[in-house]
């Protein structure tokens, strides 16, 4: 809004006011003007317009025909700007609007999706938009208030926040082991079933250390997924070994149904972000970012 829509709006309200009192010393004092600059609104005003608002004498002031007509006109649009003014000011104070969020698949379906429900009905202002995916989201480009991304952090302009580390390991299923050739060193695993995640950033290989060393393990995988659901299952009916996040298979290594394979090896571990734009952070996105706190903290045997 430029200085003269400004000028205009403010020419309104002292019309408004004067109109409603009738009473132009009155109106000076509620607007906290004196009687001749409120004189001289009202006088700029009728010059802008062309035509008198109203009638003045030295015992009363009253409307002219224009100003009947032009006072309930302008009465409508300073209250829709104030409304509009109210309605911008109450958003930035809790947590309403459009919510569009990004999410891997894998972890949103097994730890996001059952407590969506419950973020919404504590919020019933927000209007939620999430994807699934597991491919790149530019969170500027597209417009996302809050991605969830898991790995290590490539350098970005975005503000993250560290919600749960990732930690990975090698599982296969008891069944796939008995029937296989024993697996006591990295190299062995070229003897062997891999089920590989096809997005891992370096590829078709699988990083390994212990003791500060590190190797690296070529991996000509039997099965290569965009899901690590499909890696899972693949996994669990004894296909073969994956590399999978213990956000996937915590309960599977519970019960026994998975077991570590090459144990005193680690995969280096990542984390668990909230990635969003902007310096200012607005009540709906702290609002789910904390949600995401609050979920992986119950659920720590998954994220942790």
């Amino acid at each position: 809004m430029d200085s003269h829509d400004t000028d205009r709006i403010a020419l309104m309200r002292a019309f408004v006011e004067c109109a409603r009192r009738l009473n132009f010393k009155a109106s000076a004092a509620a607007l906290g003007l004196t009687p001749s600059t409120l004189g001289r609104r009202i006088a700029k005003l009728e010059d802008r317009l062309g035509v008198a608002l109203f009638l003045r004498s030295t015992r009363r002031v009253t409307l002219t025909e224009a100003g009947a007509i032009y006072l309930p006109l302008c009465e409508d649009l300073l209250s829709a700007l104030d409304e509009a003014d109210a309605t911008a000011s109450s958003l930035g104070n809790r947590p309403a609007g459009l919510l569009r969020v990004a999410a891997p698949t894998a972890f949103s379906r097994l730890h996001l999706t059952a407590r969506l429900p419950e973020f919404l009905l504590r919020h019933p202002d927000i209007r939620l938009d999430i994807a699934y995916s597991d491919a790149y989201v530019d969170v500027v480009e597209e417009r996302i208030d809050v991605a969830i991304r898991i790995g290590r952090l490539a350098d970005t302009s975005l503000r993250a926040r560290f919600l749960a580390p990732n930690a990975r390991r090698l599982v296969a299923s008891p069944r796939y082991l008995r029937a296989a050739p024993p697996v006591r060193t990295p190299e062995d695993l070229s003897r062997h079933r891999l089920l590989h995640f096809a997005r891992l950033r370096g590829g078709d290989v699988w990083l390994l250390e212990r003791e500060g060393v590190q190797q690296r393990i070529p991996v000509a995988p039997s099965l290569r997924a965009d899901d690590a659901l499909v890696l899972y299952e693949a996994a669990l009916a004894g296909l073969g070994i994956a590399l999978l996040a213990d956000f996937i298979t915590a309960q599977a290594l519970g019960s026994g149904r998975l077991v570590p394979v090459l144990s005193e090896w680690q995969v280096p571990e990542s984390g668990i972000y909230a990635l969003y734009a902007g310096a200012a952070v607005p009540p709906k996105t702290r609002a789910f970012i904390d949600f995401l706190v609050e979920t992986l903290a119950r659920q720590a045997p998954a994220s942790r």
